[in-house]
């Protein structure tokens, strides 16, 4: 499709910006025009990795409407993309929106799990029984990646959602909160909504996470029981991720730390048998400034 001689164009929506900025290094390697939608503040609280895309020569569309974050950033790049399909392509750095997209975006995410599998095998000598797989989940693009090889074992999947700040109604966490099916971007998915069945406000410290559904595939997961879901709060994710960055030699995002942060409660009362693999999924120097201001200081 890139070599396609009427396409010159990519679309794309980051929230933490990531899928941004690696989406402008491709168009930047194949001579391609690149558009990136991001919510208003989503730049703001993402100003590194804002930089790196337009260092790349990509273009940012802030998105200034709603709540000014990735559920807005979306649907606008989505009315862009169905205007001008003829000569551009649209990319969703996440399993969420119409069938497509979700398989693309999973099969490209799995080569997390094809490697990690070869590195569990490695070190094991098998795939352990008692293994758990915690991985943060937004859109859940990176929890599909980290999840995909492991289908057919006996890991368990714990997805870990944005849970918002400790003292305040709203969240990011459709499926710990017992949110109804509804309709967002195209597809079938449980979403906060009103009584109207109108897309409600969300709130979180983490860009990435603050979307008000869910992928139509981690839902499947959920209602057959194959994950298990759960959530984590502001306070605690920044709880996490100041401590694994004194202990590790990792410094994670902030949509990491709300998976590292229930790995932190649930480690204590696990066995010596039961083996917990966290997915670092970002690295915390896009959230720096958001550190800073929360915590006083930033641990690189």
């Amino acid at each position: 499709m890139l070599e396609g001689p009427d396409f010159d164009r990519l679309w794309g929506i980051p929230g933490a910006g990531y899928a941004g900025k690696m989406l402008s290094m491709a168009a930047k390697k194949f001579g391609l025009k690149c558009k990136i939608f991001m919510g208003a503040k989503d730049i703001k609280r993402q100003r590194p990795n804002v930089e790196a895309i337009r260092k790349n020569g990509a273009e940012i569309v802030p998105v200034t409407t709603g709540s000014q974050t990735l559920v807005d950033a979306v649907s606008e790049c989505m009315r862009y993309w169905v205007s001008n399909c003829d000569t551009t392509h649209m990319c969703v750095g996440s399993t969420v929106g119409p069938n497509i997209f979700i398989k693309i975006c999973a099969w490209s995410t799995a080569q997390i799990s094809r490697e990690l599998i070869l590195q569990v095998k490695e070190e094991f000598g098998k795939i352990p029984n008692k293994l758990k797989l915690i991985n943060c989940v937004g859109g859940g693009s990176s929890a599909a990646g980290f999840w995909n090889e492991f289908m057919d074992t006996h890991a368990q999947f714990i997805g870990v959602e944005a849970g918002g700040p400790r003292n305040s109604k709203l969240h990011a966490a459709p499926l710990t909160n017992g949110s109804k099916i509804g309709i967002l971007h195209g597809a079938a998915q449980y979403v906060i909504q009103d009584k109207e069945g109108q897309i409600g406000s969300t709130e979180s410290i983490s860009a990435g996470l603050d979307y008000p559904g869910i992928s139509p595939l981690h839902c499947f997961l959920k209602d057959t029981k194959r994950a298990r879901y759960t959530s984590a709060s502001d306070e605690e994710a920044l709880k996490a991720y100041k401590l694994v960055s004194k202990l590790e030699n990792i410094s994670p995002s902030l949509e990491p730390s709300h998976a590292f942060a229930e790995a932190i409660k649930l480690a204590p009362r696990l066995s010596s048998s039961e083996i917990i693999i966290v997915n670092s999924c970002g690295d915390s120097f896009k959230d720096k400034d958001i550190i800073k201001q929360k915590l006083g200081s930033y641990i690189r």
